[in-house]
């Protein structure tokens, strides 16, 4: 069995590493632009939550019904979004609309989100965070509304995108094993034959040697293949940064909702919260220093 195994690995495993690494790197690169595509959609969604904001901020308009808020806000940002996707130029939109939307490559809410568990929708059943008067954690907020949302999470709809991006990232230490497993394979199948060598008969022995000198070829090689796969892998994944990338458009989004809560409750709430906290904690004290006081009394 383990002969068989030698006989394997000894004949496949450069093969079975460059198809490893050609399987690699397709994936890299539709995981890069998926999230490419992402980024470019959370930071229109963004831009267009912040200039229905600014509205706010700057005094021009006062919030009301916070439900009614949020239900125009969040209904009125599919409408706002472009309609072109990110994957093809913007051709058929004029310059003004180029530059209005800030972008050559835009992507379209309809083509990134169409399913129940889209971006928006989890979004409108999460905004009664908005309305509490005390801020959440918005990075698990947003964290828990991105998990929902299948365009951010899956590749083609079914590839998990976080395993995929570790199996990648540690892809090239794994061609690094995978070589020095390939020089041990080698070296253990060519030293046997060198026991057969008879020396008093060299010429006789030239097929014992001739196959010696191939597998310790074959152990060269498969380290030399396993360093240069993972060169490979080491560049592209410096080439294309798909953790900064999705790490970007998560902070984003998480700074949005910060920003909207911000906007509905404003920092005078949060100080008279704060104030109204240590007033408590005042009339809280002065009620124990009483307290304290009618005991002393009555142990007198």
């Amino acid at each position: 069995m383990l002969d068989l195994a030698f006989n394997f690995f000894s004949t496949y495993l450069i093969e079975i590493m460059g198809g490893i690494l050609l399987f690699a790197l397709g994936l890299r690169v539709a995981i890069f632009k998926s999230s490419k595509v992402a980024d470019s959609y959370f930071s229109t969604f963004t831009r267009e939550i912040d200039k229905v904001l600014a509205r706010y901020q700057n005094g021009d308009e006062n919030i009301g019904d916070v439900d009614a808020f949020l239900n125009d806000l969040f209904s009125g940002i599919e409408e706002k979004l472009p309609k072109k996707s990110v994957r093809h130029k913007s051709s058929g939109l004029t310059k003004s609309k180029v530059e209005e939307l800030g972008a050559r490559n835009v992507v379209s809410f309809r083509d990134f989100a169409q399913s129940e568990d889209r971006f928006l929708h989890s979004l409108q059943n999460e905004s009664g965070i908005f309305k509490s008067t005390f801020p959440p954690n918005f990075d698990d907020v947003a964290d828990r509304i991105l998990e929902q949302d299948n365009n951010w999470n899956k590749l083609f709809k079914f590839l998990p995108i976080e395993a995929l991006n570790r199996f990648i990232d540690v892809l090239p230490g794994i061609f690094v094993v995978l070589g020095i497993f390939g020089t041990f394979i080698g070296i253990s199948m060519a030293l046997p034959g060198i026991a057969t060598i008879d020396f008093s008969n060299i010429e006789g022995s030239g097929g014992v040697l001739s196959s010696f000198v191939l597998n310790v070829t074959f152990a060269m090689k498969t380290s030399i293949a396993g360093i240069l796969f993972s060169l490979i892998m080491t560049f592209l994944n410096t080439l294309a940064p798909v953790h900064s990338l999705r790490d970007r458009a998560f902070k984003r989004i998480s700074n949005c909702f910060e920003n909207i809560w911000h906007t509905i409750h404003g920092e005078s709430k949060s100080e008279d919260q704060i104030d109204e906290v240590l007033n408590q904690f005042k009339l809280l004290r002065r009620a124990l220093v009483e307290n304290n006081k009618n005991h002393v009394k009555k142990a007198g």
